[in-house]
């Protein structure tokens, strides 16, 4: 019975830990939009050249990676899928194929893995750094709250970059695909275009770059919390980074698992096609 109990109390202290840790990174993303939207009205938040930084740190200086990224992510699920389909039917709807998923899944979930991993833990290790450095609790003597000052407008950086970044990573890939589609496997030009615009819709994009939103925002608060969290040894930084981009993953493909769901309702009473 000893043991039994053990158990359960040690089950629950796990439970109540990560409970409490989902509160605190609720209320911590909730803090952060606040003031991101704040500081659109009022400059005291935080500096606008502050936010300037910031979209160029996450959004133009990704686009080089999400651009080459998406063009290799284009051409291999052409050269992966082309083969598989002329076995069974015409092998021109690799075209409508890679359009839906690039535009509706991978797009997203992929620039968002890779958002986290470049931005995500740069992040982490910033704010852990300068938790580790006591520069936060210098701007809290200051009187400066350091979510808005620090997280906010990193937050709306990255909501407003990962979909225009995701738009990016999707024309590679479709670019990608129209390559590989034409010139090796003799698809031609009108028939890989009258097919994609066959299958793909508006509504594949959109959701997409809604996803990416979602993603954002998933990244940039799980992250930053991560690295407020810091305590300790500069060792810590290093830990928290790595365990900022495990929840990230874990939460995107979890999220991309739930609105696929709910891409599915929707489709099933026609608000989308």
């Amino acid at each position: 019975m000893s043991i039994l109990n053990e158990s359960v109390v040690t089950l629950g202290a796990l439970v109540n830990k990560q409970l409490s840790a989902l509160g605190g990174t609720v209320r911590f993303g909730g803090n952060a939009a606040l003031y991101a939207l704040r500081g659109l009205i009022s400059r005291r938040i935080y500096p606008f050249h502050d936010f300037i930084v910031q979209v160029d740190y996450t959004g133009a200086r990704s686009t080089p990676i999400m651009i080459l990224t998406g063009f290799l992510v284009g051409m291999t699920l052409v050269a992966q899928t082309t083969p598989t389909l002329g076995r069974y039917g015409p092998q021109e709807l690799v075209a409508g194929v890679v359009g839906v998923s690039v535009l509706r899944t991978l797009g997203p979930v992929l620039a968002a893995i890779i958002f986290a991993g470049r931005v995500g833990a740069g992040f982490t290790a910033e704010l852990g750094t300068m938790k580790v450095g006591e520069e936060v609790q210098a701007l809290e003597t200051m009187g400066i709250d350091p979510i808005g000052y620090l997280v906010a407008p990193r937050f709306l950086a990255a909501v407003l970059m990962l979909p225009c970044l995701t738009i990016c990573f999707d024309a590679a890939a479709l670019f990608g695909g129209f390559i590989i589609g034409v010139y090796n496997f003799n698809i031609s030009i009108e028939d890989y275009l009258d097919i994609t615009k066959q299958f793909v819709f508006i509504s594949n994009f959109t959701f997409g770059l809604f996803k990416s939103a979602v993603f954002a925002v998933i990244i940039t608060v799980v992250c930053c919390y991560k690295g407020f969290s810091v305590q300790g040894s500069a060792m810590e930084v290093g830990r928290a980074t790595m365990q900022a981009i495990v929840v990230c993953l874990v939460t995107i493909i979890f999220t991309d698992f739930v609105l696929a769901f709910v891409y599915n309702i929707l489709q099933k009473y026609d608000l989308v096609q």
